[in-house]
């Protein structure tokens, strides 16, 4: 077996399978941990593969340099290149899917892509050690437990998601280097709460507005015996993930956010109906007309207080007790700072290392955008090493 190559890419996932599929003249191998490559895609999006955003901007991600990448390969430039393999692509409300609206449609062209360019994809190979060498690195791999071959590399690109699902984290291959590393953390991930404040109501999607440690998002929650789920609940997890939020703080849910207080108030005072539970029936879900009547201090029999109901239907708190573990997670936080990497997504330190995807520290809010990442870190570094323009 060919054992050296131009490029070899650690990690067969999003990123490292879209790199490969764009790198031209040059000699290509994907070292794969998992028995296939791409597993973690097949669960994106519900299965839909949620593939970029129209609306991709830095203010999305966690980090602002994000944006001069994505000026140089946007969502626009994603769709067109999936669009010119053979994927065609359909936007709703703003969100990229494959026509078919199935992340294996994703998955088959770029496997075809990568097939067809001649890619040597080498899977159950885990990289366990990267040596730098006079032109290149020698890597060490590991194939069910014992020594495997090795693999020789002009250059190096770290392409290993987390160790969620079904990701590995490889930072310590480039620790080596000297970049610095922050260690992962649960995000796009459920927030735990206390109990009372869900009891009866797991299962029920709600569309209002979040805050919590100074963030507010507008979006659907889905309640949980746990705690909160849903996109606006993933959406603010980040907080947490990126150390702005402590367990102990105050999660507040606001379920009337098209309406002031007065307003809500005045509504509530219009009803014709004589008791608490029925003034409620009309406006929100039946499982949750308990919780904002109790909040109230109301029973739902009694006589309405349109004041008391308007302030706990839109100033509905929750105790914040943290976020769910990493199985639960869409996207980890954290990873090799951006800031140790140049234009080119190369190594500052280590010629020839680069890295793309989630194994940089960079994670977006849900609805494509975690994707996107995977897409313009990839043609970056492929156009760097194919030397082409992008």
């Amino acid at each position: 077996m060919k054992n050296s190559f131009d490029v070899v890419i650690i990690g067969g996932g999003a990123a490292g399978l879209f790199l490969a599929a764009r790198l031209e003249g040059v000699s290509v191998a994907i070292a794969e941990s998992n028995s296939r490559v791409g597993k973690k895609l097949l669960a994106t999006g519900n299965g839909k593969c949620n593939l970029t955003n129209d609306d991709c901007r830095a203010d999305k991600y966690n980090d602002p340099r994000v944006g001069a990448f994505l000026a140089r390969y946007g969502a626009s430039d994603a769709k067109r290149d999936f669009a010119a393999m053979g994927l065609p692509v359909k936007s709703v409300e703003g969100r990229a899917y494959p026509y078919s609206e199935c992340a294996s449609s994703v998955l088959d062209v770029l496997r075809m892509r990568v097939r067809d360019k001649g890619v040597a994809v080498l899977t159950e190979c885990t990289v366990t050690a990267a040596e730098g060498m006079e032109n290149g690195f020698c890597l060490t791999t590991q194939k069910d437990g014992m020594a495997g071959a090795k693999l020789f590399a002009r250059n190096v690109v770290l392409a290993t998601g987390s160790d969620a699902t079904f990701g590995r984290d490889s930072l310590s291959l480039y620790a080596q280097f000297g970049h610095r590393v922050r260690a992962f953390s649960p995000s796009l991930v459920p927030l735990l709460t206390d109990r009372e404040s869900v009891k009866g109501l797991n299962g029920v999607r709600v569309k209002c507005a979040v805050t919590f440690a100074g963030r507010r998002e507008t979006g659907e929650i889905l309640f949980k015996d746990f705690g909160l789920s849903g996109i606006a609940a993933f959406d603010l997890s980040s907080q947490a993930a990126r150390g702005r939020a402590h367990a102990g703080e105050t999660i507040i849910i606001d379920f009337m956010p098209d309406f002031t207080t007065e307003q809500a108030e005045t509504l509530f005072a219009s009803s014709p109906a004589g008791n608490t539970e029925d003034v409620l029936r009309g406006v929100f879900h039946s499982k949750l007309c308990e919780r904002i009547a109790a909040r109230a201090g109301l029973a739902p029999s009694e006589a309405p207080d349109p004041h008391a109901l308007a302030l706990a239907a839109k100033n509905y708190r929750l105790l914040f007790k943290g976020t769910a573990d990493k199985s639960y997670a869409q996207v980890m936080s954290g990873g090799l700072s951006l800031g140790e990497f140049d234009d080119d997504l190369q190594s500052v330190f280590r010629k020839g290392a680069f890295a793309v995807g989630e194994a940089l520290d960079v994670d977006g809010q849900c609805g494509g955008y975690n994707l996107q990442w995977a897409w313009t870190s990839a043609a970056v570094v492929a156009a760097k090493l194919s030397e082409t323009e992008l």
